[in-house]
């Protein structure tokens, strides 16, 4: 008996897809109007064939809803084939006599139940309900499961990054899951890597109808089942014709893609799809990570050898300076000394700048001692004060040609300590030139020796921009330290170059070095002086009202 459909106000609403295929067309209608009263959307289809297109072009559908009786096709055979376009979807056979044979083969078609005319509207609406139901639970939980296993995978993947190695990893998560008998990962090149196609096992060869499965995944975006003719593939001269191509995507690009190839039932299990989908986008990421990864070791790699030939450069040429320079000082200084009138003031002027490139070679030197870990310490007991007050003489002359006022402020009682004196005035002595070069003519620097116990030191640093020898605050310190103070009124330093100044060769402004000279070493073996020591050395800097640079080791 077919009873009509009730009204939709007086049933629950429902959402899902329903495809009908039925040759009879007053069931197909019957059925039809029933399920969309309830809230279904449905389409029909008069044949196995219409029912199959309509599958392929108009797809996915949640259910379908099958007669067992259809000319062509069969509704078994009509279920077992929509099983293998979508394993997902939920099917009801409806028959007009059910026997066991029939349930035994609806079971191995994978019908997830049946109707037995004649029904009514409720009977109808049960069975869909119950078996969209059933195909909601199995979903869920083989997202679980999926879930559960892409996590463990996920882990495993992301925690490589060689390429080759992250590869083959993939290709085993994925047929662990989705079983198949070869794996491929087609992997886009970059600008330190080739593109690349890996296989597992390693005999497997793909064919130029997996490339072009691949190709179709790609373009698609999404998972794409294969039967193909041709080979896909060759596993020991067996050709494998079905598969699964998955695309790999990474930050919106596609960067590979994944094809599995093997027996059809295997790929096609339920769930396989899905979890295959959310690890290529695991895979993408890791993969795209490993090729940044490389990218970056190739630069590292590049950037160490460009560092060991400036080294090199660096400890050749100032080698090899050396002994020319010598000789062009000593006869300038001859000259100097045995002429007079102009000839004087030109011996004068090549003694000037032959210093001048002595002062350069030896700061070379230094970095090359300090590169090679040459640079070592003689310490000796020693008076703070007078030390600085042998920096600060040496450059008074420098300082008065520039009409400068260079003064100092040192303590009524000597600070003792032990200390390199050569290295000690080498790190007072720059600090002070320094000053010197950056004061405007007619501009004060002064020169102060003081006490600090921790707390102000760390707070004083606090204020100060960043800069490498800043990390020895971190670990223990020492109670009380002497500080070197130069304070100028010069040009200053803008606040976001302050934490660069102490790097090698690194200049504040192009203008500044072209007016004022120097290879931006000086800061640099500053700072590597006063580390060697134990010490700290940082600026404090206003742009246009001055600079103090402040040098400080630790009391015993």
């Amino acid at each position: 008996m077919i009873q009509e459909p009730l009204a939709p106000s007086s049933v629950t609403a429902n959402s899902g897809r329903v495809l009908i295929a039925d040759d009879d067309a007053t069931m197909s209608s019957f059925c039809a109007r029933a399920l969309s009263a309830t809230g279904y959307t449905v389409v029909t289809a008069a044949e196995a064939e219409a029912a199959i297109t309509t599958l392929q072009t108009q797809g996915p559908f949640d259910l379908l809803l099958a007669d067992i009786r259809m000319p062509g096709r069969s509704g078994l055979e009509l279920a077992q084939i929509a099983r293998e376009i979508d394993p997902a979807i939920a099917v009801v056979i409806m028959t007009g006599h059910s026997t066991v044979d029939t349930l035994h083969a609806s079971v191995r078609r994978g019908v997830a139940d049946y109707l037995t005319k004649p029904f009514e509207v409720e009977e109808l609406r049960l069975v869909v309900e119950q078996a969209l139901h059933k195909r909601s639970l199995l979903q869920e939980s083989l997202r679980v499961r999926a879930l559960e296993e892409l996590l463990r995978s996920s882990e495993a993947i992301n925690a490589i990054l060689d390429r080759n190695q992250l590869a083959r990893e993939i290709i085993a998560h994925a047929r662990a899951h989705a079983p198949g008998e070869a794996g491929f990962l087609f992997v886009a090149g970059s600008d330190h890597l080739p593109p690349r196609v890996f296989a597992e096992p390693a005999g497997a060869a793909i064919q130029p109808a997996g490339r072009e499965a691949v190709a179709q995944s790609i373009r698609a975006g999404r998972p794409l089942p294969v039967a193909s003719a041709g080979p896909l593939a060759l596993l020991e001269a067996r050709p494998l014709t079905y598969g699964l191509a998955v695309p790999l995507r990474a930050h919106g690009a596609a960067i590979g893609a994944l094809l599995l190839c093997g027996a059809e039932d295997a790929l096609n299990a339920p769930g396989a799809s899905e979890f295959l989908a959310l690890l290529a986008n695991q895979a993408g990421n890791a993969l795209h990570n490993a090729q940044l990864y490389s990218q970056l070791d190739a630069a590292y790699n590049s950037l160490r050898e460009l560092d060991r030939l400036k080294s090199e450069f660096i400890a050749i040429a100032s080698h090899e300076l050396r002994s020319p320079l010598s000789i062009v000082l000593g006869y300038a200084r001859m000259v100097h000394d045995r002429s007079s009138g102009d000839l004087r003031e030109y011996a004068q002027r090549l003694l000037t700048g032959a210093e001048r490139i002595k002062a350069i070679v030896n700061d070379l030197l230094h970095l090359r001692d300090f590169d090679r870990k040459q640079t070592t310490l003689t310490l000796e007991r020693s008076a703070l004060d007078a030390l600085v007050r042998q920096a600060v003489e040496r450059l008074i002359p420098a300082a008065q040609q520039k009409g400068q006022d260079l003064s100092t402020n040192l303590p009524p009682e000597p600070v003792i300590l032990d200390v390199d004196r050569e290295k000690f005035l080498l790190v007072t002595g720059n600090l002070i030139e320094n000053a010197i070069k950056f004061t405007p003519p007619g501009g004060r620097i002064h020169v102060e020796v003081v006490c600090w116990p921790h707390e102000r030191l760390a707070a004083e640093i606090a204020r100060a921009v960043a800069n490498p020898t800043m990390r020895r605050l971190a670990g223990a310190a020492p109670a009380h330290w002497a500080l070197v103070r130069v304070k100028d009124t010069g040009i200053g330093i803008p606040r976001e170059q302050q934490g660069r100044i102490f790097e090698r060769f690194y200049q504040v402004a192009s203008s500044l070095t072209r007016e004022q000279g120097g290879t931006g070493l000086g800061l640099a073996i500053v700072c590597d002086l006063a580390a060697l020591q134990g010490g700290l050395v940082w600026v404090e800097s206003e742009e246009g009202r001055g600079s103090i640079f402040s040098f400080a080791l630790p009391l015993p």
